[in-house]
Order: C-alpha cells, then sequence, then structure tokens
C-alpha cells in the first residue's frame, strides 16, 4: 500500500506546485508531514479518516477519496488473487 500512497501523493506533489494559495500550501504540506510520520510505523493500518476532515472537502477532492479507495481495493485483490486478475 506504501507504494500506492507514494504514487499517489507524487501526483497531488506534481498537480498542487504551482499553487499560490498559502492557507492550501500549509494544508497540503501539514498533511504530507503527517504521512512520512505515519509511514515510520505501523500505527495508520486500519485507522479510519477524521469525519470532520471529510466533511471540509469539496466533491472533487471526495472523487479523489472515492478513486483512491478503488485502487487500494483493486490493487488488493490482484494480490490475494493474482489469477483471476
Amino acid at each position: 500500500m506504501r507504494l500506492l500512497g507514494d504514487e499517489y501523493i507524487k501526483a497531488e506533489f506534481r498537480a498542487h506546485r504551482d499553487v499560490e494559495n498559502p492557507v492550501h500550501i500549509i494544508g497540503f504540506l501539514t498533511e504530507w508531514q503527517m504521512y512520512a510520520q505515519k509511514l515510520e510505523g505501523d500505527s495508520w493500518i486500519g485507522e479510519r479518516m477524521d469525519s470532520a476532515k471529510i466533511e471540509k472537502m469539496s466533491d472533487q477532492q471526495l472523487g479523489q477519496m472515492y478513486e483512491l479507495m478503488q485502487a487500494i481495493r483493486k490493487r488488493e485483490l490482484e494480490e490475494n488473487d493474482p489469477e483471476e486478475h
């Protein structure tokens, strides 16, 4: 899953490289640091997203979360039974 997370965060970083709004920059960097810290251990496994964060997401962000969820599920299916996919 880390590979998928790394790929996703790199794509997000590239997509927001030219953002000038300081609020967006601070938010992105804060989440980036939290992601990096969580990778150091296994405490993130099975962790649920904070509902307050979900409520603040735009429709586009919710769509991205859905796409990420689908990609994770697809990868899990492929890892569990590679001959079927």
